[in-house]
């Protein structure tokens, strides 16, 4: 089991607001931790126009990464690539990758939120296609010759992007959750990245449309990383005690994803309210808290669910929850609970 830290979304909530510069300047303290205390992954994550200032500008924090660490890998998790433009995406993180000496994951996804797209003036319909075009033109960006692409939502002629990456290529993971997006991602044969959305039936669920789709692409499961995203939170009180300290904020993650659309219940359906009581139970279902001992049992369960899962990466940042609260909670993580993981 490999393990990451993170997805960052430096969010200020209004519950407890806490200055963007202190959250970064402490995302990046925690990071640099991190890699000293043997954690594989860090990992961002990004939204745009949310009034609590939700990170919007993965690469350049993750080029503040790259410059603080030395070897844990660096992922956007994800990037919402049809509101991009693949060809500076391509610049930008064939500079990042520079910078880190090759430690880049570009995560990548749809994206679904209206304000978004009009914000950036794309057309919410035109996601599909500016994600399958951006992704070849990524590929083609970084190899080492010039170019032409004739698509729907992007032409390009004779056009070299340089410099050129450190990896050949850059590893691409996709975010999807519906039954399309997992065929495309399985086609491509990257790996399926999963966030911190879903109980494990739910994730039971979707891991098997992706084996299913994979073998029907001819492509081997088992050569495939498979990450998932957990919230994270371990403390000597247990687990009850443990989640009144912060039940607050994240809940108040999971309140944002039920405005917006992206939240389920244990069988997938989506959840509508954000006052629904089956909120809290879902979080706290699909989450990894409490003492050493259960947390170890959590993770346990989720192998023993999910034989394919390798890569598991743990949000110990909650909006509104404290630096050191988080710190604390990660150090318990890697002294009593990393060890006994296999």
């Amino acid at each position: 089991m490999r393990f990451g830290i993170g997805y960052y979304s430096l969010q200020s909530p209004p519950h407890n607001p806490i200055p963007h510069k202190q959250l970064y300047a402490e995302m990046l303290e925690q990071v640099s931790l991190a890699e000293e205390l043997g954690f594989d992954s860090a990992w961002l994550t990004e939204h745009h126009f949310i009034d609590d200032g939700y990170c919007p500008s993965l690469l350049i924090t993750a080029a503040a990464i790259a410059a603080r660490t030395r070897k844990i890998l660096i992922g956007t998790g994800v990037l919402l690539l049809p509101l991009h433009n693949p060809i500076k995406l391509a610049e930008d993180a064939a500079v990042v990758d520079i910078i880190s000496g090759g430690r880049l994951i570009l995560g990548l996804g749809l994206g679904y939120r209206q304000e978004e797209f009009d914000g950036f003036g794309v057309s919410l319909r035109d996601r599909k296609g500016r994600m399958e075009e951006g992704i070849e033109i990524l590929e083609k960006s970084w190899k080492g010759e010039a170019f032409n692409f004739e698509g729907r939502y992007y032409k390009i002629k004779n056009l070299n992007v340089t410099p050129k990456p450190v990896q050949k290529p850059i590893p691409i993971w996709i975010g999807a959750y519906q039954e399309p997006a997992i065929r495309r991602v399985a086609r491509l044969g990257v790996p399926l990245y999963l966030a911190s959305v879903g109980t494990i039936p739910f994730l039971q669920k979707e891991i098997a449309l992706f084996h299913t789709a994979l073998r029907e692409f001819k492509r081997n499961p088992q050569e495939i990383e498979q990450p998932l995203v957990r919230d994270v939170y371990v403390t000597t009180k247990g687990k009850k005690k443990g989640w009144e300290e912060i039940k607050e904020h994240v809940k108040y993650i999971y309140k944002g994803y039920v405005e917006w659309g992206s939240m389920v219940d244990r069988e997938g359906n989506l959840i509508t309210n954000p006052n629904d009581p089956r909120l809290g139970e879902v979080v706290r279902e699909q989450g990894i808290f409490g003492a050493p001992e259960e947390c170890i049992e959590a993770i346990k369960t989720l192998q023993q669910a999910l034989p394919s899962l390798n890569h598991l990466v743990c949000r110990f940042e909650f909006p509104g929850l404290s630096y050191k609260q988080s710190m604390e909670s990660m150090k318990l993580f890697v002294g009593k609970v990393m060890p006994h993981i296999k």
